[in-house]
Parts: C-alpha cells; sequence; structure tokens
C-alpha cells in the first residue's frame, strides 16, 4: 500500500502586539507565503531566508524556510533546516512530521518511522501522522502496530474513511475478515461512494464467504464510484469469468483498457481478453490463437508468391555451379604433391567399369 502523505503547513499568525522591527520583514513574510501558495518554491526560499538572516529567532520564518526547501524538492535542505527549528520548539509536532517526509522521500524509512512517533507523542491529536505512521508500518508488514495507530485516529474520528478503510485492509491481512467487514460498512456508511471500501468487501465475499453474486454487486459499485481503477475492473472479470459468464468478463476488461496507461499491463489484459475469446490450448500443445496465425501467415505467403507467378508454370531454371572452376581455384593457390583432380578421378572411374 502506498504510503499517503499529508503536509503540515504552519500558518504564520502576527499576534497584536508582536513589536515588528521593519516594515521590510513583514513584506518579506507576506511575500514568501504569497510564493508558497503559487508554488514558486525557490522565491520562497529567498524571501523567508532574507527574514532569517536579519532575524535568526524567527520560528515562523525558519520554519516555512524548512517547509518552502521540501515542497522544492531540496530534502537535505528542509531537515538541515527544520532541525534548526526544532532548536527553537524541540516538541512541535508538525516539524516532526515534516521531517518524516524529508527522511521517506530520501529512502530513510526508519528515520522516517521515528519522526512519526516523535510527531504523535507530542502530539496525540496529529491524525496525519498517525495515518502516516500507519501507513509506515502496513508497508513493513507490521500490521499489529499499524491497527494500533489506525484505532486511534477512529477513536479521534469516527468517520475517518482512510482510517476505516487502511485499517480492514490490515486486518483482511492477518485474516480478520468479519471485523475488517464491519470497518468496511462503516467507511461505507460515511461516504457510499468509497470505491476501495467497496473493492475490498469484493475481495472477502469472494476469497471468504465464496459469495459472487454478493462480490459481483459491490465492484459493480465500486467500477460506479471510481470508473478509473483497473483493479475494480479485473475483479469484476475474475468473478463473472468463475461463474462461466465468458461475455461479461470480456467485455469488462476491454472497458478497463481505457484506464491503463502502463503498455505491460495492457498487454497482460489483452492477453487474458484473448485466451477468454480463443479459449485456451491443451497442455503442450499450441494455443488456438497460435495455429490460427500460423494458418494466416501461411495463407499471407502463398497469396504473395501467387503475385510473383504468370498464368503458365514456368520450370525453375538455374546455372550450373561451377564445382571444377572452384576447385581449380584452390589447387592453383595451394602447392601439393597431388593436386585433387575430379575429372581424371571420373574418367578413370568409367574406365573401369568397362
Amino acid at each position: 500500500m502506498k504510503t499517503r502523505w499529508g503536509l503540515s503547513v504552519l500558518v504564520v499568525l502576527l499576534l497584536a502586539g508582536t513589536r515588528i522591527q521593519a516594515q521590510s520583514i513583514e513584506e518579506l513574510m507576506a511575500k514568501g507565503q504569497q510564493l508558497l501558495q503559487r508554488g514558486a518554491f525557490s522565491e520562497a526560499v529567498s524571501a523567508f531566508r532574507g527574514v532569517v538572516s536579519r532575524e535568526p529567532d524567527n520560528f515562523e520564518a525558519q520554519f516555512n524556510l524548512a517547509f518552502a526547501y521540501l515542497q522544492w524538492g531540496r530534502n537535505s535542505n528542509a531537515i538541515q533546516e527544520f532541525k534548526r527549528a526544532l532548536s527553537y520548539q524541540p516538541r512541535n509536532s508538525e516539524i516532526w512530521s515534516n521531517l518524516a517526509i524529508c527522511y521517506e522521500n530520501l529512502g530513510r524509512s526508519d528515520e522516517a518511522i521515528g519522526a512519526l512517533y516523535k510527531a504523535v507523542q507530542y502530539n496525540p491529536g496529529n491524525i496525519t501522522a498517525r495515518i502516516n505512521l500507519a501507513a509506515m508500518y502496513h508497508n513493513a508488514n507490521h500490521y499489529q502496530k499499524a491497527i494500533a495507530q489506525y484505532k486511534q485516529v477512529i477513536s479521534i474520528d469516527g468517520s475517518n474513511e482512510e482510517a476505516l478503510t487502511n485499517l480492514a485492509k490490515c486486518l483482511s491481512s492477518t485474516g480478520k475478515y468479519a471485523e475488517a467487514k464491519n470497518y468496511l460498512m462503516q467507511a461505507i456508511a460515511s461516504n457510499p461512494n468509497n470505491g476501495v471500501a467497496r473493492w475490498e468487501i469484493g475481495n472477502i465475499y469472494v476469497n471468504k464467504e465464496k459469495n459472487l453474486d454478493k462480490a459481483i454487486k459491490e465492484f459493480k459499485l465500486a467500477i460506479t464510484a471510481d470508473p478509473s481503477q483497473p483493479a475494480f475492473y479485473e475483479s469484476l472479470a475474475s468473478a463473472y469469468e468463475s461463474q462461466g459468464k465468458k461475455d461479461d468478463a470480456i467485455e469488462t476488461l476491454k472497458n478497463s483498457l481505457v484506464y491503463v496507461d502502463d503498455a505491460l499491463q495492457k498487454e497482460k489484459i489483452q492477453d487474458r481478453i484473448d485466451r477468454l475469446e480463443l479459449g485456451d490450448a491443451p497442455k503442450g500443445q499450441e494455443s488456438t490463437a497460435t495455429k490460427m496465425s500460423t494458418k494466416s501467415q501461411i495463407a499471407d505467403l502463398q497469396k504473395e508468391l501467387r503475385k510473383k507467378e504468370t498464368t503458365d508454370t514456368k520450370q525453375i531454371d538455374t546455372k550450373p555451379v561451377d564445382v571444377m572452376g572452384d576447385f581449380n581455384d584452390l589447387n592453383s593457390n595451394e602447392e601439393e604433391e597431388n593436386p585433387l583432380d575430379l575429372k581424371a578421378a571420373a574418367k578413370k572411374k568409367a574406365e573401369s567399369k568397362k
């Protein structure tokens, strides 16, 4: 499961009565915020660095400088600046959350998990950090730790679809299908158009309850909710195939091709469609598709040959190969006591038969 990161932005609050050292500082801060919102991250870095160079203790500028580096994709720089921000507020959950993103972007998963753990430790209500931490545990197959974090999120926000759905996935991975189904139903109650939740329930109907009719119903609802997911179509096609409804399976797979960008995946789906349309070949034999293709190729070749022929059949006329000339050339280049003489040998053999 892909980790879904939520970015935490520290809003700069200018409290009444705060002493502003210079008007230009205020202007630089406002400019930096505007540049961040516009996605001009390199310019935002310059603006916030201008503030920090003049006011080294400006926490808001320091945090946003680090955040601008993160958004710019300069993760190493962002880590350095976030650590400077931690020197002002070491228990700031948002800093630790964003540090985790930097570490994960650099492939330093253990440090990312450690940073997220700090984030939820310093702010137990940080839902984004908990979901990210749970997702990392899930990716590492630490299902029980992931389950614990998702349940913490649900205890804070009982209608959180992401936590409900992903918790169900973890529970299914540990064989707790009934509990997983319960959380999926809660996710659907929160949002009837939750395609992933409906797809997961459909998988439970197939794999655990062996109820293809209910599975097909859920897969159809999943496609209706989010028609751009090829996996939904493939599951529906498999259910149809298990019921012997090949035409429905073929149509479903063909519909999925519109949403597949990867050439290899598209080729696999097309191969599956061909198999359903043409049938499987007996073990050790060519498939029907291969045979048909071979016959077609032979027919095409025959047509091409016919085009080269006239109406009257002509005898093939080829010139004899001058073998003797070749051997004479060889003999002229080699100095041997008894050079090879095929004419003499043939004459001698003819005389011996008289």
